[in-house]
């Protein structure tokens, strides 16, 4: 079985040696030295922009920390003790889409250095549909499950009961094209190429694929079998799912949308459905989330921007209305906030501080805390969870919520009743208390509806939640059955071997 696993490797590359001498006038030799480097072992980044941090010693005087990336350099934020020999040190790294490399460079006075080489991931190697799922291995594409609409993009539909084809475990996705992230919501799917194109394909409804044109006098609501390139994108580097919208990143920060519209959820001024990307006014973004009829930008500065639906205080203004939001609105924080996440119609923001702040629907207790009825059925602003103030990652689809914490476990809470949460319990969990089942060392879950993918620091792939159509990937697995301990999924090696005689299906929108 191949494994999903990203090397993080931390090589010291130490120019100079130690010198033992009492002569005060021998010259220093001697290299700095560096420790407690994060991101270390969770290199699979929910933002754009990484933030790195460490300590930094020496027995002389410290004169710098640098981080190089892609052949360019730039100066790390030092703070030094009174005596110069020790400190700390923080950055903000600009990720592209995929997988990156950079060194942290650590120099004395005298000019001797320490290297630390590492990598870093920024986008989804694992994601979950309504009933579908992938996941990216070395490279190639996965998936399997539900495909009542040709959401797998194996040029067909296929169903589980008349179709010995219908991919129950995972199958390579057949495409001259390398994928470096993929976003899988509903019935349709998009992924991200190292290239910086979009492609789509799936159920089509709404112009939610995104494959038409504004010229065109009929909007194109088409189905699609295979991948095909969402016209006019080549400098992409995230791309993200509603239940009937997409987002996509852009290199300069820009956003664009497309597909459904009636709540205001592309957020360019007006209702309408556009089967084409357009381009939202915000600037400076580094993350994107969507919703069912929501969507959420987070920019540089830490400040959080919400338009779409408000059904449910979904864009934490301390009210509710059926209005159309079709432009940007800053979503009052108070603190910067590092990542977002968000479910049907609930949110999760994660604060520098490693706090989360929920809002939004609540009957699930996806945000917390009602089934004791201390918190309402809709939390309308913001509020500060009281569980944690060490998580690093917040992850949300349909009613349900997951944090990961500082131990790499996974905790969480909402809607259970299918196993959806991957603990013991049955009913629905107003507090994140007890972690997934033999799940420790998360790198990253995809989110699906009623079921997830986790990916583990060892390269292991598991799923767990409701198994309908093949969704969890194991081809002995009951369908229609709830599944609360996570199920390893194996990847077939002989999927790569085979595809080579495949034909790539891939085209041109």
């Amino acid at each position: 079985m191949q494994r999903l696993f990203l090397p993080v490797l931390p090589v010291l590359f130490l120019l100079g040696c130690g010198a033992d001498s009492d002569n005060s006038n021998a010259p220093d030799i001697t290299a700095p030295q560096l420790s407690g480097q994060f991101p270390v072992d969770s290199a699979i980044s929910q933002s754009r922009l990484l933030t790195l941090t460490g300590i930094v010693s020496d027995d002389n005087k410290l004169s710098s920390v640098e981080i190089v990336s892609d052949g360019q350099s730039f100066p790390a934020d030092l703070q030094l003790d009174a005596d110069g020999r020790s400190g700390q040190f923080s950055a903000a790294l600009r990720l592209s889409g995929g997988l990156n490399t950079y060194q942290i460079v650590v120099s004395d006075a005298a000019g001797n250095q320490t290297r630390a080489s590492h990598q870093a991931y920024f986008g989804k190697r694992v994601t979950a549909g309504g009933a579908h799922s992938g996941a990216i291995v070395e490279g190639k594409t996965y998936v399997w499950g539900r495909n009542n609409k040709g959401q797998l993009g194996l040029g067909m539909t296929s169903k589980q009961a008349s179709d010995e084809s219908h991919p129950l475990t995972p199958v390579l996705l057949p495409t001259s094209k390398t994928f470096v992230s993929l976003a899988f919501n509903q019935n349709a799917s998009l992924a991200l190429a190292a290239d910086g194109t979009v492609w789509s394909w799936g159920d089509g409804a709404n112009g939610q694929l995104g494959l038409g044109s504004a010229a065109a006098e009929a909007a194109d609501t088409s189905t699609r079998l295979t991948p095909v390139q969402v016209p006019g994108i080549t400098d992409a580097v995230s791309v993200v799912r509603g239940y009937g919208h997409s987002l996509v990143l852009h290199n300069d920060g820009t956003v664009s949308a497309f597909g459904s519209n009636n709540l205001g959820q592309l957020g360019d001024g007006s209702a309408l459905n556009r089967d084409y990307p357009v381009r939202l006014t915000l600037t400076d973004i580094v993350q994107v989330a969507a919703s069912s009829g929501s969507s959420y930008a987070l920019d540089e500065q830490g400040v959080l921007w919400g338009w779409g639906a408000n059904d449910y205080a979904n864009l934490g203004l301390a009210s509710e209305d059926t209005e159309v939001h079709s432009t940007p609105v800053q979503i009052p924080l108070p603190q910067a906030i590092t990542a977002v996440a968000a479910g049907r119609d609930h949110v999760l923001a994660l604060g520098k501080s490693g706090q989360v702040y929920a809002w939004g629907l609540n009957f699930s207790s996806q945000v917390g805390l009602f089934v004791s009825e201390q918190w309402p059925e809709v939390v309308t602003s913001p509020q500060l969870l009281p569980w944690f103030s060490d998580v690093q990652a917040v992850w949300a689809n349909a009613n349900q919520s997951f944090v990961k914490r500082a131990d790499g476990k996974v905790y969480p809470w909402g809607q259970n009743m299918l196993g959806t949460l991957g603990i013991e319990q049955d009913d629905d969990v107003e507090a994140p208390l007890s972690p997934i089942l033999q799940f420790d060392n998360a790198l990253d879950l995809g989110n699906g509806a009623l079921h997830t993918l986790g990916l583990r620091g060892d390269g292991q792939l598991f799923s767990w939640g409701w198994s309908f159509e093949g969704s969890l990937g194991g081809s002995d697995l009951i369908n229609l059955w709830g599944y609360r301990v996570p199920v390893l999924v194996s990847i077939p090696e002989a999927a790569a071997e085979a595809a080579t005689s495949a034909a790539m299906v891939t085209s041109a929108p």
